[in-house]
């Protein structure tokens, strides 16, 4: 379960191989807390890389900012939400 305080990683890749990721969501009809919410998903550098965290964390903070000015967003989605059940 996540929520938006919640931190989840995966380990380093040790592999010559490239990482292939599968990911699911699940959506309930209620939110963990108290308040439903939205942020874009951010991602951090492994503590021994500084500047890698600092240039994603810059990332993240810009696109929070273009999600405050633009709510739904600047292009147009294809996404389907039915909150109609």
């Amino acid at each position: 379960m996540t929520n938006q305080h919640s931190w989840h990683s995966v380990s380093k890749n040790q592999s010559a191989e490239q990482r292939r990721c599968v990911s699911n969501y699940y959506f309930s009809d209620h939110p963990v807390g108290d308040d439903a919410y939205f942020h874009p998903t951010s991602f951090r550098g492994r503590p021994d890389e500084p500047v890698r965290d600092v240039v994603l964390q810059a990332d993240a903070a810009a696109r929070g900012l273009v999600r405050r000015v633009f709510p739904k967003g600047v292009a147009a989605t294809t996404h389907v939400y039915n909150k109609k059940r």
